[in-house]
């Protein structure tokens, strides 16, 4: 009998800790709607595959100037931080480039094509990572 008298006492132990934790991570935090969490986890996926794949030569700040390459390809990776850069590429041609290589775009055939390597929802997450460098009409800081 007095063991489950202590369990029971343990139990409500346990349960109140977890309510006050509860009760003290929620009450500092708003909760975010299913989009903004998207949105989240869209935005930390882009960036993480644009240091991955892109960085390399576009330079992590999307400069064009990549740590390993961008210094010595010719032509010079494209520069996302310039506002002419995003003037005649829409998303579809952003997305096609992606896909199938800058080379199905017109451009040099030294960007390689992701679209085996990348899911159509990464590459879509790239995008918008690419959007948002300074120079894009998408990136809120340049409004």
């Amino acid at each position: 009998m007095s063991r489950n008298k202590h369990s029971a006492g343990l139990y409500r132990v346990f349960a109140g800790i977890c309510a006050c934790l509860l009760c003290s991570c929620s009450a500092n935090q708003e909760h975010a709607s299913a989009d903004e969490q998207k949105t989240s986890y869209a935005s930390i996926d882009g960036r993480r595959l644009y240091m991955h794949y892109c960085a390399i030569c576009h330079g992590e700040n999307g400069d064009g100037a990549g740590r390993y390459y961008g210094f010595s390809l010719e032509p010079k990776p494209a520069d996302f931080t310039d506002d002419s850069f995003f003037e005649e590429r829409d998303s579809e041609l952003l997305y096609k480039a992606i896909s199938e290589g800058s080379a199905s775009v017109g451009r040099s055939n030294l960007c390689p094509p992701w679209g085996r390597t990348l899911h159509k929802e990464e590459v879509g997450f790239l995008i918008d990572h690419i959007r948002s460098f300074p120079g894009s009409d998408d990136n809120p800081e340049d409004k």
